[in-house]
């Protein structure tokens, strides 16, 4: 299989468009696409009167990019691409492995300012692992995120699986310490084991740690000024009847 028999023809795709003012589904056309690593070498031969060049590709796996064009907003978008291919000839397969969107960069996920800073700082460096593809690196940070959470929740265990129950024996909603356990699990397998989740995965545990920041401060901090927002209203009721 040659290259361009790798490389699938230039197509459109259905797609969100990521710059964060379209951000709506839409038909994306590519417009370039070529493998990029291992590097494609030309060999050239001669003799017998023949002149020419005897193209060589022996990689079964390789990373290729490609370029899409929104045609909502008429942008770029540039991925890289890696690709393994299994079986040979007629049985020739062709699997993607991973998808990576290098532009436009990404933002990454914060937590509101009601949060405080040492967990939103280490949130922050977990979504941005989490986009650069640092699976492992992001499964640890959203885990370094949560311990903060514990620690500023007054939890003083010398472990984190530890700190998360006495969080629960606080009276926490079962779901929250459900979120905060698995984001826990994650970050153990991934620093322990080696483990790199898929981007859904991490994705999901992202979102369950915002959820439990937004139900552990939040929420309160809403209230606190609903309320205080009441009492200055009430204020000034008194004083003008």
């Amino acid at each position: 299989m040659t290259e361009q028999e790798k490389l699938v023809s230039l197509q459109q795709r259905r797609a969100v468009c990521p710059y964060p003012d379209c951000a709506t589904g839409t038909v994306m056309d590519m417009v370039d696409q070529r493998m990029i690593a291992p590097e494609s070498r030309e060999y050239a031969f001669g003799g017998f009167g023949d002149e020419g060049s005897l193209p060589v590709h022996p990689h079964s796996s390789w990373t290729q990019q490609e370029c899409w064009v929104c045609q909502l907003c008429g942008r770029s978008v540039l991925e890289v691409i890696e690709c393994k291919q299994t079986g040979w000839g007629k049985d020739a397969r062709i699997e993607e492995l991973t998808r990576l969107v290098l532009w436009p960069s990404p933002p990454p996920r914060v937590l509101p300012p009601d949060v405080p800073e040492r967990i939103r700082s280490a949130y922050e460096e977990a979504s941005r692992a989490e986009n650069a593809g640092a699976a492992r690196l992001a499964g640890v940070g959203y885990r370094s995120a949560v311990e903060e959470l514990c620690k500023d929740q007054g939890a003083t265990h010398h472990t984190l699986h530890g700190k998360i129950q006495e969080l629960a024996a606080k009276g926490l909603p079962a779901d929250v310490i459900t979120a905060l356990d698995e984001t826990r699990v994650v970050g153990n397998d991934s620093v322990h084991h080696g483990v790199a989740y898929s981007a859904e995965e991490l994705a999901d545990i992202a979102e369950l740690v915002a959820e439990a920041a937004v139900l552990l401060y939040v929420q309160p901090a809403q209230r606190r000024r609903m309320a205080e927002s009441r009492r200055r209203r009430h204020e000034a009721a008194q004083q003008n009847p």
